[in-house]
Parts: C-alpha cells; structure tokens; sequence
C-alpha cells in the first residue's frame, strides 16, 4: 500500500542542426535524450491472467526506467507539391532496456518484464512521396516509408548461463536481437482520386520482418512473432450539391492473413505460441452533415 516504485528527477538535453544545401533541399542532425517508463502492470506486484492463452503476466517492482541516447542524420529533399525524397540514418544507445521474458525454467506460461543491462540500435529510413499522375481530371500519388534495423544486445548471465546449461555441446553466442525490435519496417501506399467525381480511393500495405516477441530462458525457447502482410483498402465517394454526404467502403486484411507467433528453438525447430485468425473484414458506412 502506497509504495513508491519509480521517483527519479530527470534531464533530457536535445540538439537540432539544420543546413539549407539549396532551396529544395536540407541535411539535419539531431541528438536527444530519452526515456522508456515501465508501464503499470510491468511495474506492480500484479499477477494478471489472460484466460484466452492462459498466460500470467507477473508484475515486477525492481524495474527501471529505460533511457536512450539518440542520434540522427538525415537528407531530405522536396519537389513539386506533394512529391518528396528523405534519407536517414539513426544510431539509439539504451541503459537498462526493459523487455519481456519467460519467468523461469518451469513456468513457460509465465511471462514477466526484465532490464537487461544496454542494447544498440542503428540502421536506415526511406521516405518516398510521388505524384504517378497529376492533372486536372485525376491524381495518382505514391507513399513509401521503409526502415532497416540491426539492433544487438548481450544476454545478461542468467539467459546466458541457461542457455548453455541446455544446450552444452552448442556454441552460444552471447549477443542477439532487442526484444520488440522488428529488422524492417514497410509501408507503402497508392491514392488515386478523381476530383470532377469526388471519388478517392487508397489502397496501403505494410509489413514489419520476423521480431523477438518473448526472451526464453534455459530450456524455454524464444518466442518470434511472424511477418503480417497487412493490405487495406479504403473508397471515399462525396455526395450532395455540398458535398456533405461521404459514402465510405473499407476492406481490410485483403490477404487474409494471420498472426502468428511461435517458439524458434536456436532456429532449427518451430513450434507454435499464439495464433489468431482475424479474416478478412468488409464495412460500408454513411455520413451526413447538416
């Protein structure tokens, strides 16, 4: 009873450099320092029961905030109206990263947030915006956002030593990925619109690569989440002399695809974790203003 988990006076210095290579173009670089709080179930002495999966998600009150150093470089350049090129790198140091991690040895439904000691994060961003057509009586624009990650952290002694204790004969190598830490990111989109018919229409993908859902620990293995190719499509047709009425179509998971997460022992066998079907989901739906 009113117990104080987390009091910490902070300071969290930034810096923003911009340079005007020429009227179209811009090259920024900016640091900043940040933080990454536990949230309350993963700082409390909760036990909360998920009956779907009949996990237990254990609260735990020795976590830290996490904090992070951030770098980024980046170049970008615009065009005519909506068209528009950027290029970044980014670097992110974290102290004490917080992620969520099998109990013990023999509670594999038991799952429990932990600081790891630091991690590293470094990679790239492309953002594209182009106008495929652009005229009077119709416009087809193109979005691109994609990210390339490599993240690395060294396994704290106990993941370490479990893991060698399960597997002695293999040769563990003390470093991998950041838990939550996906290695790409996609997103992309098209838009074509026919302004004379108030007809608007957009269709977006997006997809992020194979990414550590649960650290495992001994003879638990780690859980991996499975790409979700993730396709919508959204129709927006205007109605009314004012234009007050919307008629609006959406249909999302056009591939029907699934989510997936399973267990990936040291990359050789899978078995499953979690699966959900969420079928594909079609809505029509009216709008009127007055």
């Amino acid at each position: 009873d009113d117990a104080e988990l987390i009091n910490v006076n902070d300071f969290f210095p930034s810096l923003n450099s911009f340079r005007s290579l020429d009227e179209d173009t811009n090259l920024r670089f900016s640091y900043a320092r940040t933080t990454a709080r536990p949230s309350f179930k993963e700082n409390s002495a909760a036990q909360i029961f998920d009956p779907i999966t009949e996990r237990f998600f254990i609260g735990n009150t020795d976590l830290n905030p996490s904090y992070i150093n951030n770098i980024d470089l980046r170049y970008e350049k615009y065009g005519e109206g909506n068209q528009f090129f950027a290029f970044s790198t980014f670097y992110k140091h974290l102290t004490d990263p917080i992620e969520i991690v099998a109990f013990d040895f023999n509670t594999a439904n038991q799952l429990i947030a932990r600081n790891n000691e630091k991690a590293s994060v470094f990679g790239v961003e492309i953002e594209y915006r182009k106008n495929l057509l652009d005229n009077s009586t119709k416009k087809l624009a193109l979005n691109i956002n994609s990210s390339f990650i490599y993240s690395r952290q060294r396994m704290s002694d106990g993941e370490y030593q479990g893991r060698v204790i399960t597997e002695p004969t293999r040769e563990i190598d003390p470093n991998r990925v950041l838990q939550g830490q996906s290695p790409f990111l996609i997103n992309t989109g098209l838009t074509y619109t026919l302004p004379e018919k108030n007809l608007e229409s957009s269709l977006f993908y997006n997809v992020q690569g194979k990414t550590l859902e649960v650290v495992g620990v001994g003879n638990i293995p780690d859980v991996y989440t499975d790409p979700f190719n993730n396709l919508n499509l959204t129709v927006i047709k205007k109605l009314g002399e004012e234009g007050n009425q919307t008629l609006t179509l959406k249909v999302q998971n056009i591939l029907n695809d699934t989510r997936e997460s399973y267990y990936d022992y040291f990359g050789e066998q899978q078995l499953p974790f979690s699966l959900y079907h969420l079928d594909r989901t079609i809505s029509l739906g009216y709008n009127i203003k007055f």
